[in-house]
């Protein structure tokens, strides 16, 4: 077992980057599908009032992933491309993978400082409104949050 042949930990570490990749696109695509039903117009009178709350209690749970996965990208993709210098053997466009791969999980990440005014305010939006028994912006904010993360993730 620790001659690797049952167990490679190099070989882990080239498929970490791949399955982190994959694991964001597919959050991204389920966070996307659930938060654009905010969006429809026969529902925006009920989701103005519902999404600032729902948005803050799933967000403030759903940064940690979103960011343990990128990091796990980064990282990984990081490591690999330290480890690659060793083995000449391997390929130019493997290596031209990893680079596409971090520069995407680094871009990710650039778009944060875009995402967190359109956040911010869906989130202030519950603690103000709610005292005043109104009805927030939210599906408004949320519009310009999910053009921004369309935007965000191209990257990935």
């Amino acid at each position: 077992m620790a001659s690797g042949l049952i167990l490679n930990p190099h070989l882990l570490l080239q498929t970490l980057p791949l399955a982190t990749s994959t694991a964001t696109l597919a959050h991204a695509l389920l966070e996307l599908t659930t938060n654009t039903a905010f969006l429809i117009p026969s529902l925006q009178p009920t989701s103005d009032k519902v999404l600032p709350k729902w948005f803050s209690h799933v967000f403030n749970r759903a940064v940690w992933t979103v960011l343990g996965l990128n990091l796990g990208t980064i990282t990984s993709t990081a490591g690999t491309l330290f480890l690659n210098r060793y083995y000449p053997q391997r390929p130019l466009q493997t290596t031209a993978f990893y680079w596409v791969g971090l520069a995407g999980a680094v871009g990710h990440l650039v778009f944060v400082p875009f995402v967190a005014g359109p956040v911010q305010r869906i989130v202030d939006d519950v603690a103000v409104k709610e005292d005043l028994g109104e009805s927030g912006v939210g599906a408004r904010t949320s519009d310009d949050w999910f053009e921004l993360g369309m935007d965000r993730d191209k990257p990935v």
